[in-house]
């Protein structure tokens, strides 16, 4: 009993301890409070003694003025003229509507520096319906003159008209006056980011507006740089809220440019001109001012691109003549000047003009840690806006220009960005047939812009160009695969040049690859043996492998087919020897590419098929997606139609699968020859509209113009020839200019076909004959062959249309022997014996006659 007593009291003593130890922490906290209510308080004293000295400041200047001893200069408080304004009237009516919804209203029209919100403001002030409502009682306060509050009361005062006051409470004068008018008050406190932004003085700002706000008769609008209404805690705003103002489009962003310099309406340059600009309705202005003067667009936009923001900047100039000045305003805000993180970050994003990705950020910039608050204050500030989904934020181009310019970023954070791009470019065609290529490709595929912004800025400017060297590379083949370009490599290789052998064979490979893509074959070959040379130099036979490897690709398409197969047998020589079984699978490909080609069927299906074999083994996913599209074109070749349709089908599946767009349009062009060749016009139409979509995509000229033939011969199975004509005339243009001598004899064939079938034989005999001329100097295997079989069967019709029976019927039996030698082309042969029976017939009958 004793030891349960005993162990109680110890129980009870412990609760009293605890109880002790919570009372204690509750007077800590009670004084904690206490002490931070007593700071709060001499923190509102000295605000207030701040305040009261201000207007002992204005009050002594007024006192001195009455007495005439110093003049009292305040800036005009009379409202501004009404402005041309162009793309905003909807913008304008709702703020019109919202100052018309009630007594007392209250609007902000927020947006970056440069985007017309003085203007959108004072066009809604000068609005008829305002006027009726408000009459003489509508004031404009220039804050922008307002450094102190005593100066922004004074400011107020005067637009209402006050007398100079000694009051030591100017302030409430304000409100007296107010809420002793029986009308209607509104006021335009234009560019309120000055009085918002004075350091310290934000709640007494705020505590001034919300007093202005609650007189039952006062309405006013606010501009302000930003996006968030100051106050909202004590303000209830009017809803709906008017969003912050956005560039112009494009239609009135050129009405207002023409509106200034009306010589430059119609200009085709103006459009891009602007696209540059970012429809920046200051930076439009200034710029059609320049043009106003004489200033050709074509001038102006190289002006701009060489020189950017410093082009719109006057010496001396204020926030509505010089964008810098503009910009330089919104960088001084109160909330950029202390966060330590906000200008480092902003000039990360300058260096990104396709925008930065928000989930890309911790990469890009890993040294700013505080990122998230810095980009924060940027939006606020309107310095950078969202993307419609939230997941990159974009830069203006007058803001991005002016930023590169004035706050360049540090040697840290830009080899950090340069990093972080790097790896995005090593991905895309490190990553090519692997099962998350698909997600890599859609993530490179939306910073395109950015990386060649940042690899041709290291190319330029790096001290190590090597890293720089092999991400241009890795970028491009990237490139090859999607949309081939360029630019990135060509200063790769300028760069690689003064760097060594290595980097530049490895360029000069990547290179012609790309002019190869491009059907610029003798570019390529030059840069591909140059690339070879260089790669034996090294030691390195696989890369010289690789090197005859594409060299056999161009000479296929240059229809030379022996030297093909010469260098495609010693490059899988080579990598057979090397162990590389995917370049040797490459080679057995493109050698049954050949054999198709030549129309070796025989040869080539089992070669194909062995190829298709091992890249499957491989895991090649776009090898066995080439080799069952030539497979089907085998198939189509010998009229196996069901099975040509699966495989092609297929092909485009795969094709699908790894995201490569050129392939898919081949094979759609493959689809609508099948379905053309079975009267299936529609589909067969379908099929080459879609892969001359394709093909406009990715600037393919080829292509798309093989495209427009196929449309172009369907459209005349269907008796329409109102487009054929300039279906034919564009493909012709465009082989012309490759030097391709079968698209350019397909194109005449097709237009001799339009010639005749319009009555006008002369000129349809004329493009075929030179079809003929063409198709004779190119050995096109069983493709070229069925070409010239076309081109003499229609030329037989012309002949015979002619009288020259003789000549008819010598071009068709060549017709109809050609076709003869493919089972699917026996409707064609057919017709042939048909043209060459009404021939004879002719013949027979003029010679009776005679």
């Amino acid at each position: 009993m004793r030891k349960e007593v005993l162990e109680n009291r110890t129980v009870i003593q412990e609760g009293q301890d605890l109880l002790q130890e919570g009372q204690a922490k509750i007077e800590a906290k009670i004084e904690d409070g206490q002490m931070k209510i007593r700071d709060e308080q001499v923190r509102l004293q000295d605000g207030q003694a701040k305040l009261q000295e201000g207007l002992d400041e204005i009050r002594d200047v007024v006192k001195d003025k009455i007495n005439g001893s110093t003049p009292l200069s305040l800036p005009s408080t009379v409202m501004p003229a009404n402005p041309r304004i162009f793309g905003r009237q909807m913008y304008i009516n709702k703020a019109i509507q919202l100052l018309l919804s009630a007594t007392s209203t209250r609007v902000a029209i927020l947006g970056s520096g440069g985007m017309g919100k003085t203007s959108v403001a004072l066009k809604t002030v000068h609005d008829s319906r305002i006027i009726e409502r408000f009459g003489i009682n509508r004031r404009w306060v220039p804050c922008e003159q307002a450094t102190s509050i005593p100066l922004f009361f004074e400011l107020i005062a005067k637009s209402l008209g006050l007398p100079p006051s000694t009051s030591n409470d100017r302030f409430s004068e304000i409100v007296a006056a107010l809420e002793k008018s029986d009308a209607l008050q509104f006021v335009l406190f234009d560019n309120f980011e000055t009085i918002w932004d004075i350091e310290g003085e934000q709640s007494v700002i705020a505590n001034i507006l919300s007093r202005l706000a609650s007189i039952p008769s006062v309405s006013f609008i606010i501009t302000m740089r930003g996006i968030q209404h100051p106050a909202s805690d004590l303000i209830d705003w009017t809803s709906p809220r008017l969003p912050p103002l956005t560039p112009l489009e494009m239609d009135p962003a050129q009405e207002a440019f023409v509106r200034i310099s009306p010589d430059s309406e119609g200009d085709p340059n103006l459009p891009e001109l602007l696209r540059e600009l970012d429809c920046m309705p200051l930076a439009i202005t200034l710029m059609a001012k320049l043009a106003e003067v004489g200033e050709t667009i074509t001038e102006l936009l190289s002006q701009w691109r060489r020189e950017q923001v410093k082009l719109l900047s006057q010496p001396g100039g204020d926030r509505t003549s010089s964008i810098e000045v503009s910009i330089h305003l919104s960088l001084m805000s109160s909330p950029l000047r202390t966060n330590a993180d906000a200008i480092p970050l902003l000039s990360v994003l300058a260096k990104l003009p396709g925008g930065g990705a928000l989930a890309q950020l911790p990469t890009i910039c890993p040294s700013i840690t505080g990122w998230k608050a810095a980009l924060r204050i940027l939006r606020t500030a309107a310095l950078v806006y969202d993307s419609p989904d939230k997941t990159v934020v974009h830069m203006l181009s007058p803001i991005r220009s002016y930023v590169l310019l004035h706050h360049p970023i540090a040697d840290g954070p830009l080899q950090d960005l340069r990093n972080a791009y790097y790896q995005l470019a090593a991905k895309g065609y490190a990553y090519h047939g692997d099962p998350n290529f698909d997600e890599v490709l859609a993530k490179i595929s939306k910073e395109e812009i950015n990386l060649d912004t940042v690899i041709l800025d290291a190319l330029r400017s790096a001290d190590d160009k090597e890293d720089a060297i092999a991400a241009a590379i890795r970028y491009s083949r990237y490139l090859n695969l999607t949309q081939p370009r360029v630019n990135v490599i060509e200063a790769a290789i300028q760069a690689a040049r003064n760097t060594g052998s290595a980097p530049l064979a490895s360029c000069l490979k990547c290179y012609g690859d790309t002019l190869r893509y491009q059907s610029r074959h003798d570019a390529a070959s030059l840069a591909l043996e140059e690339a070879r040379e260089l790669h034996i130099g090294l030691g390195n036979n696989s890369g010289a492998a690789f090197c005859l490897w594409s060299i056999g690709e161009i000479l296929l398409a240059q229809y030379r087919f022996d030297e093909a197969c010469s260098k495609l047998e010693e490059a899988r020589r080579h990598f057979v020897e090397l162990h590389n079984l995917a370049g040797a699978a490459d080679c057995l490909f493109l050698l049954g590419k050949v054999y198709e080609t030549q129309g070796k069927f025989d040869i080539a299906t089992p070669t194909l098929e062995e190829a298709r074999s091992q890249f499957v083994q491989l895991g090649a996913r776009l090898g066995h997606a080439n080799c069952l599209r030539i497979l089907a074109k085998v198939y189509w070749a010998q009229g196996q139609y069901e099975a040509a349709l699966l495989t092609a089908t297929e092909a485009k599946l795969a094709y699908t699968e790894v995201r490569i767009p050129r392939g898919t349009a081949h094979t759609l062009l493959l689809l609508g020859d099948i379905y053309y060749d079975q009267g299936q016009y529609s589909e067969a139409y379908s099929a080459a509209e879609e892969a001359r979509s394709l093909y406009g995509g990715l600037t393919d000229e080829l292509g798309f113009a093989k495209s427009l033939l196929l449309m172009g011969n369907i459209l005349v199975k269907k008796g329409s020839y109102d487009e054929v004509h300039l279906f034919a005339e564009d493909a012709k243009n465009v082989y012309i200019t490759a030097g391709d001598h079968l698209g350019t004899a397909d194109s005449l064939t097709l237009l001799g076909e339009v010639y005749r079938q319009q009555g006008n034989i002369d000129k349809a005999h004329s493009a075929l004959q030179e079809a003929k001329s063409r198709l004779t100097q190119c050995n096109s295997g069983w493709y070229g062959s069925m070409r010239l079989a076309d081109c003499n069967c229609a030329l037989g019709k012309i002949y015979r249309l002619q009288g020259q029976h003789d000549n008819a019927i010598k071009v068709l039996e060549e017709a109809r022997a050609m076709y003869s030698i493919q089972s699917r082309k026996k409707p064609d042969a057919d017709e042939c014996t048909k043209e060459i029976e009404l021939a004879l017939n002719k013949r027979d009958n003029s010679e009776n006659v005679d």
